[in-house]
Parts: C-alpha cells; structure tokens; sequence
C-alpha cells in the first residue's frame, strides 16, 4: 500500500493484497474464487467495514497508478465495493469511465483482446449498477453524478457514454417523488446528444399524473430560482416546455412583472432582467405575459428610476415576441417607449439611437394604422413631458390637441381600442384629465364601453383607478347636469361647484366643519383598510407586529397622498385648508434583551395614538387614544375562530391607564372588508356577559364595532375621544420597554378660510 492510501478492512486487506500481485494470468484463473471470497466477506462485514471498504475503493480508483490485476478487481466489482449511503461523489460516472479505459488499454497492451471484451461488458454492467444504486439513493443528484458524460435517450432509457443504462421508470419511482427526479432529467436536456424531443415528450406526459394543485407552488419557487440563475435562459426554455400548465398561471406572472418592475427601479442584474422578460413573453393569453413585461417597463418610465441599459433590454425583448397585427395597442405602447428611450439615448450620446427607432416603426409599417400609431407616440413622447415642467401648454392648447387625436384616431375600432388603452395606461398624473377626456372622446359604440369595462381588470393600477372614474362618469350620463355645458371632468365639476357657491363650505359632521374634506378622509382610510382586509387570509401567519407595521405603512402612506388629491380639487393658487402628517416609530428593544412575555400566548399589540391639532396658529389640543390590537386565528381550513383570544388583564390594564382605549381586531372580511375598533370598557362588558377571562365573541365584536376608518375620521380625528391627561401623553411617547409597542403621531394644521 502507498504511503498516503485509505487501508483497506483487515478483514479484506489480505485478499487485495493477493489481487495486487498477482500476474495477469493468474487474476484471470483466480476471478471465480475472488468472487466467492468477496461474497462471503459481503455477508459478513459490518457497517464500518463496508465505509472503510469504499473510502478505500475509491481512493484507489480516483487517483494513482494501478495495475491491470487491480484495476480488474475494483472494477468488476465495483458494484459492491462502492457503498452507495455516502455523499455522492461529484462526476462519479466520468470517473470511473475513465479507468475503465485504462483497464481496456493496459489488457490490450498486453496481448489479451479476447478476453477484454467479455471483461469490458461485464464493467459496463457493474458501472450501470453502481450508478443505479446511487441513483435509489440519491435521486436528486443525477447531475451531480453523471456531469460531462455524453447521454441520449431512446424514450425509455438514458443511455450514456452509449453504454451506461438508466431505466427512467426505475428511476422516476412513485409519484410523490415525481417533481424532483423530472426536474433532474430537465436538467439534462441541455447535455442531451440525442433524443431531446423524445425527452421532453416523457417529462410532458409524467407531469400530467400530477395534480397541478399539488405541484404549482412547488415549480413556482423552481421557476424563479432559475429566473435568479446566471444561466437560467436556456433553463427557463426547457423548463416551460416541460411544464406547459405553467403558462398559463395568472400568479406567475403577475410576481414575474413585480420583479421585472423592482429590477428595472432598483438597477437589478442585466441577466436577470432578461430572464424575466422572457419569461413573460412566454406566458399563453388570458394572462398576457407581453402586457406585465410592458407593465413593469411603463412603471419604471413614470417612476424615473429606470437605467437606459435595462430598459432597452426589456424593450428588444418585447419587440421579438409581439405580433403587432394581433395587438395593436401593445404596439402603441412600444411605440411610445422607443419614442421615450430615443430621446433619452440622444442626451447620452449613443450611436445606433437613431437606427433603433428607425427599426421599431419598421415593426409595425404593415399594419394599416401604422401613421396614426407613429404619430400618436411621437406627439404624446413630446407632449408629456411638458406638462409637469414649467412650459405646460394652456388650456386652449390642450383643447386643440385633442380634437386632432379624436380627427385621427376615432374612426377605426382597432384604432380606438389601441389609444384607448394607452392614454390610460401611459399618461402621467399630470396629464390625467387630458388622458381620461381623450378616453371619453373615442368611446363612440357598446362595444367601446364593453371594452372600456374589460380594462378594468388591466394589471396597472393606474388603468383601474382612471376606468373607474370614467365608467362612473358614462353611468351617470352627461343629462345627470344642471348646467347646458358641463366640466369636462370630475376635476373640473368639483372646481365649478366652488367656484359658484354651489357646493356648501361647511356642514361637516365634525370640526372641520367641512363634508368634502371629511369624505376624503373616510375614502382613503377606507381603501386602506379593506385592503388589508381583503389580504388578511393570505397574512393572518404574521406576526401581529408585523401586520400592525403594514397597516401604519399604508396609512402614512395615505396621509402623504391625501395633500396632493387636495391641491386637485382647489383652483390654482388657493391655500390647502388641511395639512395632515403621520409618522410612527415601533419601541426599540436593547440588544441581546428578548421582550418579556407575559403569559405563553402573545396578547396583542399595544399602539399610542398622539393627535396633536392647530387651529389657525392659537388654538391647539393634544390628546392621547390607545390602543390594543389583535387578530383573529384560523380554525381548520377555510375556517375562523369563534372567538378573539384576548386576556381580561390586559383589558383591565389598558382602562387602567385611560378611559380612552380602545381594541383593533384584524380580521378577514365578513359583511363588509374592515377592521373593527370596539372600546375598551365595552370589551370589558362583553367578557362579564360571557363569563370569560381570555376570549370575546367575534359576532359580538362584530356587532358592536365600527371601522378603523370612521374611528380615525370621526372620533379620532373628529376630536370625539383622546386623554390629554399629562401621565397619559408621557406614557404613550415613553420609548422605553415600559412603553406601547407603536407610537402613531398625527397633526393636523386647519388654515383659516
């Protein structure tokens, strides 16, 4: 044995030993007897003894020089000697092929052809063994195992170095274990000499034994793993080939889209945006993979956080798999962001700029609204811009600038369709009112307005909030109005109405003293929280701080846009009566310090609501509410607790401290998507009627409650609740331990009339 070598069991070391040195004669005489002794010390050798056994079987076959008796022995019985419950040793096949050569050539050299041939299949027997029993063992590193060997495949067997056998039906097992060896034989179709189609066609066929319910999350997380891979195009290829149901999956792509939009914002890796941009080229109608990719590319235009690079990359992708006859308006739309990106190209200087966008209206030169399609991208490429800058055209301007796109584009329907979805779908907020006056313009038949409803399931946001607003106006018809000419929109009307005294400045429901402002406030506190409701049974395993943090997200996020939808509805120039500010920090805990629990169960969430309120610079309040808050758990699937667990000594605690607290329950929707606020004292009240220390009734709760919404507008907000105790306001703004978990302040500054 050389110095360095694994030894072999003392059981066994005699035997090799005997094997090592014998000439090529005897290793031929001596075969059947080795044989038998190596059977009988099979029988015999305990779980040590086979490792040390293919530790030094394999160390013997991996490296170093052998003769042809001991290459002989490991070889023909390898089968045996490699114990396949070990880790499985990367290129095992090439390996042992490539000794398996040497063996044949040392014989050869030796004069002894003859014999080679039946000791050269025997080999290939053992080696098809050793690789089948790893394979039992280790099913999902078929790869790992078999890398850099040539393969094909007849339509039952995988063949390798033509004469290596797999049996697929061994291999693939039972069902349940389907998903991970067929991703395995995915894998190899890059590798695959021969037999590709055939291969594909086998895995189509196994993957329809699957129930797709069962596997779609599974192939889900595969499939944007490799979107996430270096080499992951080809892979994503075969891998939607294989899995043909995948196609047609509305959830992949809409995540494929988010993902692609996040990219494009944050700068993501070039590889990666390409993989999801042919990924979502991939996907079959009704989904409309082409749109999401646009989506995501629309998004980042808007947002101005997109990269040149990135955004060209996605674009060419799009191009390659659009037919423009078939969709025109995604034509249109591809249009104007060639128009977009060609003029961000000339500010950077680069040199094909010119020939892309010669390239682009190519594209689409045989369709029969090419014209229009071209110049309706180049004019809106050209106008946008302007209206969030300084040299924003006037209102006469603007008028004649729409009566030209209804002269070009309102007499053909698939012209109308075309710019109906694009000024929805690509004019900026500051162009909205032009966008959605166009939109009314072209909406000539049914089918326009039928088409005008569809859009309301577009996967931009924008689109569905603007065909809203129009649907509304189209519901309500143009005769609903007093006056022979009517505002343009519901902007416009609103501005009239103030204008003229018709719409009342007072006669709110709280303080404000004013109904317009009240009802913005209830509508967006409102989206928000039936938002959440509706998402609730996708989020109710989180955390209730994290539910909690969620909600105040979208709340401060809320409070950011209620400014700007103010300065809409007011005439130019006109002080904003309202300024509203949310902010909210979470309790710091010191590091190394896990929070105490009071008991083995979480009781909730405690929040500080500090409201603090200025009145025209002299009169000004400040006042706490607090708050607990808890969400109901799941019972069985599909199923929700009777009960809300919360404890009576937390009740106790929170009326302890105020009068003013309150309980948030967070809950799915129910009669209506909310969230609902119920006092503290008359939680307490619902306890003592059901003789409970650690749970209220949900349809008691339900009963009694009100939404989060009118709770912030009309008693939070409306001045109806808070403690301006000073104990109280130290308390809440505490940012100790001893503290409320959140601290929400809100302010609010009324200007004078």
């Amino acid at each position: 044995m050389l110095s360095g070598e694994q030894p072999w069991p003392d059981s066994l070391q005699a035997l090799y030993d005997q094997v090592a040195g014998a000439t090529s004669e005897a290793v031929l005489a001596s075969r059947p007897q080795w044989a038998e002794q190596l059977t009988e010390w099979l029988r015999r050798a305990s779980l040590d003894e086979r490792e040390r056994a293919r530790t030094a079987t394999w160390a013997r076959l991996d490296t170093g020089t052998r003769s042809p008796g001991e290459l002989l022995f490991l070889m023909a019985h390898c089968g045996e000697l490699l114990w396949p419950y070990s880790e499985a040793p990367r290129e095992l096949l090439q390996r042992l092929i490539s000794r398996r050569a040497q063996l044949v050539q040392a014989w050869r050299e030796e004069g002894r052809g003859e014999e080679i041939e039946s000791l050269a299949r025997q080999v290939e027997a053992e080696l098809s063994k050793v690789l089948s029993r790893y394979l039992k063992r280790h099913p999902d590193e078929l790869r790992r195992l078999v890398s850099g060997v040539r393969c094909t495949f007849d339509g039952r067997v995988l063949r390798f170095n033509d004469s290596v056998e797999v049996d697929l039906k061994v291999f693939l097992g039972p069902d349940k274990r389907l998903i991970g060896r067929l991703d395995q034989l995915r894998e190899l179709l890059p590798h695959l000499r021969e037999g590709r189609d055939k291969l594909v066609t086998f895995i189509r066929e196994r993957a329809t034994r699957i129930p797709w319910a069962e596997c779609r999350d599974i192939l889900e997380e595969k499939l944007f793993q490799l979107v996430a891979s270096a080499e992951g195009l080809g892979e994503l290829r075969g891998f939607l080939g294989c899995y043909a149901h995948g196609k047609r999956e509305a959830r992949w792509c809409s995540r494929a889209s988010l993902l692609l939009a996040r990219n494009l914002e944050e700068g993501g890796a070039l590889s990666v945006i390409q993989n999801l941009s042919e990924l979502l080229a991939h996907f079959e109608a009704p989904v409309e993979g082409l749109r999401g990719a646009l989506h995501a590319l629309v998004a980042s235009l808007h947002e101005g956080k997109g990269e040149y690079e990135r955004q060209r990359r996605v674009t060419d992708t799009c191009w390659e798999h659009l037919v423009p006859k078939a969709e025109p308006g995604l034509a249109l739309v591809l249009l104007w962001v060639e128009e977009h990106l060609f003029r961000v190209a000339l500010r950077q200087g680069v040199a094909d700029a010119f020939e892309r966008r010669n390239r682009a209206r190519e594209r689409v030169r045989g369709l029969s609204v090419a014209d229009a399609l071209g110049w309706l991208a180049e004019e809106c490429a050209e106008l946008w811009p302007r209206m969030e800058s300084e040299r924003r055209p006037g209102a006469d301007e603007l008028s004649a600038w729409r009566r030209e796109v209804t002269r070009r584009c309102a007499k053909k329907p698939p012209l109308r369709k075309a710019a109906m979805e694009f000024f929805l779908w690509c004019a900026p907020d500051a162009a909205a009112s032009e966008a959605e006056l166009v939109t009314l313009s072209l909406v000539k038949t049914s089918t326009d307005r039928r088409l005008l409803r569809k859009l309301g399931e577009h996967p931009s946001t924008r689109v569905r909030f603007r065909v809203r607003a129009i649907n509304a106006w189209l519901a309500a018809g143009p005769e609903s109005s007093s006056e022979p000419e009517t505002p343009a929109t519901l902007t416009g009307a609103l501005r009239h109405l103030r204008s003229a005294g018709a719409l009342s400045l007072g006669g709110g429901r709280t303080w404000l003293r004013d109904r317009d402002l009240e009802e913005l406030l209830l509508g967006a506190f409102g989206r928000v929280e039936r938002d959440f409701s509706v998402r609730y049974p996708e989020r109710f395993r989180e955390d209730e701080s994290v539910l909690v943090t969620r909600l105040l997200e979208e709340l401060k996020h809320e409070f950011d846009s209620i400014r700007s939808d103010l300065n809409i509805l007011l005439s130019q120039g006109q002080p904003v009566p309202l300024d509203l500010e949310l902010r909210f920090r979470r309790r710091l805990v010191p590091e190394g310090q896990a929070p105490s629990e009071e008991s083995p169960r979480p009781a909730g969430v405690e929040l500080a609501f500090v409201l603090t309120v200025d009145v025209d610079g002299f009169l000004s309040t400040k006042r706490a509410a607090l708050v607990r808050a808890r969400k109901l758990e799941p019972r069985g699937e599909g199923q929700w607790a009777p009960q809300l667990r919360l404890g009576r000594e937390q009740v106790d605690g929170l009326l302890g401290r105020s009068e003013s607290s309150f309980c948030l329950f967070l809950v799915p929707p129910a009669l209506r998507a909310e969230c609902w606020m119920v006092p503290a004292r008359l939680v307490r009240g619902l306890m003592d009627a059901q003789e409970s220390l650690s749970a209220v009734s949900r349809e008691g709760v339900q009963r009694v409650g009100r939404s989060l919404a009118q709770w912030m507008t009309y008693e939070l907000l409306g001045l109806w609740t808070g403690d301006d105790r000073p104990g109280v306001l130290e308390w809440a703004e505490d940012g100790t331990a001893s503290g409320p978990d959140f601290l929400v302040e809100i302010s609010v500054r009324k200007n004078a009339r």
